[in-house]
């Protein structure tokens, strides 16, 4: 068995158990609401793909954001 250095995967604090990989959320990023998708979950955060963006130059940027500031569309405001 391969050795892994102490590395350990992320897990997900309680707050990341409601998102999925893949799946479209809202958030605040410069100051303008962005729509993005969920491509790595990490302990108290997602790294997220933005898709759709006031400004030009944040479509498909990367972007790591806490779990706090992710909105699922699917909810309420």
């Amino acid at each position: 068995m391969a050795n892994t250095y102490g590395f350990k995967s992320p897990q997900p604090s309680f707050l990341g158990e409601r998102f999925l990989l893949g799946q479209e959320v809202f958030f605040e990023y410069k100051k303008e609401t962005q729509v993005g998708i969920v491509k790595n979950k990490l302990n108290n955060s997602a790294v997220v793909k933005i898709i759709k963006s006031e400004t030009a130059d944040l479509i498909d940027f990367t972007t790591v954001i806490s779990y706090s500031e992710l909105i699922d569309p699917k909810t309420n405001f």
